[in-house]
């Protein structure tokens, strides 16, 4: 009877995610929305006060 060796995909997954930094994917676009919308929200409430 033979076995076959299964590759580790749990080794590949986890060294996809060390590859991003702190500036990638979800996080950067959170960033990039705040740069925009603080300035905004600002820009409005000087409008009304």
């Amino acid at each position: 009877m033979k076995s076959k060796q299964v590759p580790e995909t749990s080794n590949i997954m986890t060294q996809d995610r060390s590859d991003h930094g702190p500036l990638a994917g979800e996080l950067m676009d959170l960033y990039v929305a705040m740069i925009i919308v603080i300035p905004i929200a600002f820009a409005l409430k000087s409008l009304w006060v």
